[in-house]
């Protein structure tokens, strides 16, 4: 993948040091992740967040003092990206409410380190481009616009969706687009038949699933993650 020419500034907090050391070491991999703060508790970032202004924090849930999910309710900032990272996956609905835009569990490969690192990059990149959706659709297209101009997008042609905070990425066989409206917002208007859940932020096109193992779904060139409250869509095994 192409460097790009901008960076997204992070700031890491976690009562753990050698969880922070962990998370540092999977950020230095890539270089459009650049460091601002290594915290060890939520007050000691609180006054880093207001003045560097960082694209993500990567926060643990529980902390002493104030939590990871207290300290994003109390909105300290309207742009940057929560990534919580934690022991515990019972926390998980809790942060998907908050709009949390992944959510990773410890200890954290460097895998799931990587396909969080590149969807941030997917959606700072898509974001300067993305594109309205226009509620009234045909039943063969979604329909999305960029100012007065509107663009058909075939049904048959979505490989899958994936949820990104308010935005959705739809991903078809030849392009993505980033689209502003919620994955539920969209999925709503598409065919149950067609369209299905296999994670809390990917829907898939049945149609185009090439194979399905234990815990990911491939179609194409892309591997998708299948979440355990999902399994039973295509009674997947395990």
């Amino acid at each position: 993948m192409q460097t790009p020419d901008f960076h997204l500034k992070y700031i890491i907090i976690d009562d753990e040091e050698i969880d922070r050391i962990v998370i540092e070491t999977e950020a230095a991999k890539f270089p459009f992740l650049q460091k601002i703060a290594s915290c060890e508790n939520a007050l000691e970032a609180l006054e880093i967040i207001k003045q560097s202004q960082p694209e993500v924090i990567f926060l643990d849930i529980e902390m002493p003092g104030i939590s990871g999910i207290e300290l994003i309710r109390r909105k300290i900032t309207d742009t940057a990206l929560p990534v919580f990272i934690t022991s515990h996956a019972e926390f998980a609905l809790e942060s998907y409410e908050l709009d949390a835009f992944d959510y990773l569990l410890k200890p954290v490969s460097s895998e799931r380190f990587a396909r969080c690192a590149f969807r941030l990059l997917d959606f700072y990149q898509m974001r300067t481009k993305s594109y309205a959706f226009d509620s009234g659709q045909e039943t063969n297209f979604i329909i999305i616009k960029q100012g007065h101009d509107k663009y058909k997008i075939a049904i048959n042609d979505i490989l899958y969706l994936e949820a990104m905070r308010d935005y959705t990425k739809i991903t078809t066989v030849e392009k993505q687009y980033l689209v502003l409206t919620t994955l539920s917002g969209i999925i709503e208007k598409l065919s149950p038949d067609i369209f299905i859940r296999i994670h809390r932020s990917y829907v898939v096109n049945r149609h185009k699933i090439d194979a399905v193992q234990k815990n990911k779904i491939n179609i194409r060139s892309y591997e998708l993650p299948i979440g355990k409250l999902y399994k039973f869509a295509l009674d997947f095994p395990g």
